[in-house]
């Protein structure tokens, strides 16, 4: 496996924030990190959190002519702004987590022709919990997500796009719990002893949910008696309607991720 060296970032928001923090407090020393000034709070708690693993650099151009290794983590529409001012060397690898941005969109912005690899990584890296979702496969990407929960090479950007889409189905499986918070409440039962009840079987479900040997479909049936109140819900809120509607809301996001 090739080492990622030094690791710049350029954009410090959520994202970057949670891949320095998932490298900052695994058990291996993680290498030299260097933020870009961009995301001021952020950048502030991390190096006031780990002042020993982070530098910050003056500017853009300053964490690529530290780094090795430099994550994109702006707003998409920053794109032309923010990378064609950067002169690189060839020796670069560029690892993009810009939504909706594709690899030659990167490419044309760089203006310089460096390996550049599309990520998704999500926010419970930081807890080393969910494989980043990467395309096209690179050691140097593999190297610095395999100390992050993993990493999932993908086929092509088309396979990218399915999993981009599918990250939008989290607050949704959320709000699954909040009403059911909300209709425990509204049958007379106070908000904040429903919540502990719930948010604790839920969070019980975890195990399960990460049972790789098991389908998932079966860890469905096997939280559910035939004929209890599990498989009563199921059945009547995921009916024929209910899986449509969310199939056509996941269709929507999949052609938002392809189209823009």
């Amino acid at each position: 496996m090739t080492a990622a060296g030094t690791i710049g970032f350029i954009g410090v928001g959520e994202i970057a924030t949670a891949i320095v923090e998932g490298l900052s407090t695994a058990d291996t020393p993680p290498p030299p990190l260097v933020l870009s000034p961009r995301g001021r709070d952020n950048v502030a708690s991390l190096t006031e959190r780990f002042p020993d693993r982070v530098t910050v650099a003056a500017d853009n151009q300053a964490v690529a002519d530290a780094a090795d290794t430099l994550v994109v983590a702006v707003l998409p529409d920053q794109v032309d702004e923010v990378l064609e001012p950067l002169t690189l060397r060839d020796s670069h690898v560029v690892i993009s987590a810009l939504a909706g941005v594709t690899i030659a969109e990167v490419r044309a912005a760089l203006g310089a022709d460096v390996p550049v690899v599309r990520a998704i990584p999500m926010p419970p890296i930081r807890n080393r919990a969910v494989a980043t979702v990467i395309t096209p496969e690179h050691p140097v990407a593999s190297s610095l997500f395999d100390r992050l929960g993993g990493t999932l090479a993908v086929a092509d950007e088309d396979a990218l796009a399915v999993f981009s889409a599918a990250t939008g189905a989290v607050s949704g499986y959320l709000n699954y719990l909040a009403v059911v918070c909300g209709w425990a409440e509204s049958q007379g039962v106070p908000r904040e002893a429903a919540e502990q009840f719930l948010r604790g079987l839920f969070a019980g479900l975890a195990p399960a949910v990460l049972d790789t040997d098991t389908p998932v479909d079966d860890v469905v049936t096997a939280h559910e008696t035939p004929g209890g109140l599990n498989e009563q819900l199921r059945k009547e809120f995921f009916d024929a309607d209910g899986v449509a509607s969310l199939t056509a809301a996941l269709d929507g996001l999949h052609s938002r991720v392809t189209e823009g």
